[in-house]
C-alpha cells in the first residue's frame, strides 16, 4: 500500500531528509483532496491507520484525521520520525477554549541549515493553509503568496500556535506540545462527521494547495486564491462541476452526483443571502437606524479537521 500510496503522489522512496519531507508535504497537499465528501456521503468510516490508508490510496481523500494519520503511516514507512499532536483551530482570536478538531503531526530529527532544531510542522490536514512543512521556529514563514507565524501557544498545555494567512478560512490552530495516539481522536471525528451542527455534515467542500494558491470548492462555488488576487466561479452545470471535482480534486465517484442538488440548493440560497445583504448595505438610513456596512457572507468555511 505504500507503493502505491508512493503513485499517487508521484514521488520516489528515497531516504529521510528535510527535502524529501517538504517534496512529500508538497505533492499530498497538491494531489490528495482535502474533502469531506464520504462525510456527506453517509460514509464517514472510523479514525484508524489502515483506514485512512485506504481512503487515500482509493483517491477519496478526506479531512484531517484521515489526511494526516495516512501521511503519519507513509512517512513512518520511509524512516521518518512522527508525532500526532491535538489540535485545536480557532475561527477567530477571541474564540475561547474550542473542543478538539484537529489532528496535527510533528516530525523530527530532520536538521538542515535553516532549521537546525530539526523538527518541523508537517501538517496535510489544514485545507487552505500549509504547502510545505514549516521549521517549529518561531516566526514568519512565507509560501508563494501567503504568510503563517509560528509562535507559543496560549493554551495551558503550550505547544506552538500557527497564524494563518489573513486570506485564509481560520485565524489559527494550537498544537498541544504533548504528543497523542490515534484512537484520542476517534470522538472527535465522530461528533465532527456525524453532527448535524458540523459544518462538515452540511456542506460539500473540497480544497488543494498548490505552489501558486488554493482552490476551494464550496458547494458549486469554485474560488481560487493566488497572487493574482481572488476570483470565483459559479459551477452552473452537474458537467462543469463534476469536471471541476475531477480535474482539480481528483474526486471521480459517480455517487458524487448524489450531492449536486444539496450543493445547488445551498449556492441557490447564499446568492439570496449575498443579495439581500448588498441591499441592506446599500439602503439609505430610515429614522434613528444606521444599516451597517457588512462584507457579503461566503459560505461557511470549513477549517476544522
Amino acid at each position: 500500500m505504500i507503493e502505491a500510496y508512493l503513485g499517487l503522489l508521484g514521488v520516489p522512496r528515497r531516504a529521510p531528509s528535510a527535502a524529501y519531507l517538504r517534496e512529500l508535504h508538497r505533492a499530498h497537499v497538491a494531489r490528495v483532496a482535502y474533502t469531506n465528501a464520504e462525510i456527506m456521503l453517509g460514509r464517514p468510516g472510523t479514525v484508524t491507520a489502515d483506514e485512512a490508508l485506504r481512503r487515500i490510496t482509493a483517491g477519496l481523500g478526506g479531512y484531517c484525521f484521515h489526511l494526516n494519520a495516512a501521511f503519519s503511516e507513509l512517512l513512518r514507512a520511509l524512516g521518518f520520525t512522527v508525532t500526532l499532536h491535538r489540535g485545536y483551530v480557532i475561527a477567530a482570536l477571541d474564540e475561547v477554549d474550542p473542543a478538539l478538531n484537529h489532528l496535527a503531526l510533528l516530525v523530527h530529527d530532520l536538521p538542515d541549515p535553516a532549521n537546525p532544531g530539526g523538527g518541523w510542522l508537517a501538517d496535510a490536514g489544514l485545507g487552505d493553509a500549509l504547502f510545505e512543512p514549516l521549521p517549529l521556529v518561531d516566526g514568519e514563514h512565507v509560501q508563494g503568496p501567503f504568510g503563517y507565524t509560528l509562535a507559543a501557544s496560549p493554551r495551558p498545555e503550550g505547544g506552538w500556535r500557527l497564524h494563518h494567512d489573513p486570506a485564509g478560512s481560520f485565524a489559527a490552530c494550537d498544537i498541544v506540545a504533548a504528543p497523542a495516539v490515534l484512537g484520542d481522536f476517534a470522538g472527535a471525528h465522530e461528533r465532527l462527521s456525524t453532527s448535524a451542527d458540523s459544518p462538515f455534515t452540511r456542506l460539500l467542500t473540497a480544497q488543494r494547495r498548490t505552489a501558486g494558491g488554493v482552490e476551494i470548492l464550496r458547494g458549486c462555488l469554485l474560488l481560487t486564491i493566488d497572487a493574482a488576487g481572488r476570483r470565483e466561479e459559479h459551477l452552473a452545470t452537474r458537467e462543469r462541476w463534476r469536471e471541476v471535482l475531477a480535474g482539480l480534486f481528483g474526486l471521480t465517484g459517480d455517487d458524487l452526483d448524489e450531492l449536486w442538488p444539496g450543493a445547488m440548493a445551498a449556492h441557490e440560497e447564499w446568492t439570496a443571502r449575498r443579495l439581500a445583504e448588498r441591499q441592506a448595505a446599500d439602503a439609505p438610513p430610515a429614522g434613528d437606524l444606521l444599516p451597517a456596512a457588512r462584507r457579503p457572507a461566503e459560505p461557511a468555511p470549513l477549517a476544522a479537521g
